[in-house]
C-alpha cells in the first residue's frame, strides 16, 4: 500500500490534530474526534459512548480524505451506507486545511451526526 510522503504526512498530522482539539473544546457540542492514516487516505470518526452500555465506546465513521499523488491533491469522501461517495460540495484541493473546514461546516449534514 502507497504511503503518504513523509513530510506530508507531518503536515496532515498537525492539522488533523488541531481539528480533533477544536472539535473537543466546542462549548455548545463538544465531540469526540480521531484519525487514522492508511496509507494515502485519512479517515476521520468520533467516538461515542454506547447508550445502551455507557462502558462500552462505538466510533461512527465521519469522513475519508484521500490523497492523490499524480495530482498532489486531496479529495473529501462521506459515507453513503456502507460505502464512500466523492463529496460534491468541495472540489479535490491542494490544501487538506479547506477539506476539513468544509467538514466543520457541513452545509449538507453528511459528516456530523446528532
Amino acid at each position: 500500500m502507497q504511503q503518504l510522503p513523509e513530510l506530508l504526512r507531518k503536515r496532515a498530522e498537525k492539522l488533523l490534530f488541531n481539528f480533533c482539539n477544536i472539535a473537543a473544546d466546542d462549548s455548545i457540542r463538544p465531540r469526540h474526534l480521531r484519525y487514522r492514516i492508511e496509507g494515502r487516505q485519512i479517515n476521520l470518526f468520533e467516538v461515542r459512548r454506547c447508550a445502551h452500555n455507557p462502558q462500552q465506546h462505538q466510533q461512527l465513521p465521519m469522513a475519508q480524505i484521500r490523497y492523490i499523488p499524480e495530482l498532489n491533491q486531496w479529495t473529501l469522501h462521506h459515507q453513503n451506507g456502507e460505502h464512500w461517495q466523492l463529496y460534491l460540495n468541495a472540489t479535490p484541493t491542494l490544501e487538506l486545511g479547506k477539506l476539513l473546514t468544509a467538514i466543520q461546516q457541513d452545509p449538507m449534514g453528511y459528516f456530523w451526526q446528532e
